[in-house]
């Protein structure tokens, strides 16, 4: 994967090479910062772990939004 900066349109390829062969593709998950300037790069998208973290927060929101409701109306 080829990054260009957005600051200073500098052009890093951070893939890994072995006899001239693509051996692993670099994936901008969390960011990266430019040797240039040092501005930092956004990432293309979420890391799989916040995803995953995000699902676990949302399940645990609804059984706390279930207890609460249940307790809620047992008290009326």
């Amino acid at each position: 994967m080829i990054i260009i900066c957005d600051k200073c349109d500098y052009t890093i390829d951070r893939d890994k090479y072995f006899n001239g062969e693509l051996i692993e593709e670099y994936t901008n998950t969390y960011g990266t910062e430019c040797p240039n300037c040092n501005h930092v790069i956004k990432p293309d998208k979420k890391p799989f772990t916040n995803l995953k973290e995000e699902q676990d927060i949302e399940l645990f929101k609804e059984e706390m939004l279930k207890k609460l409701r249940n307790k809620i109306q047992g008290e009326q």
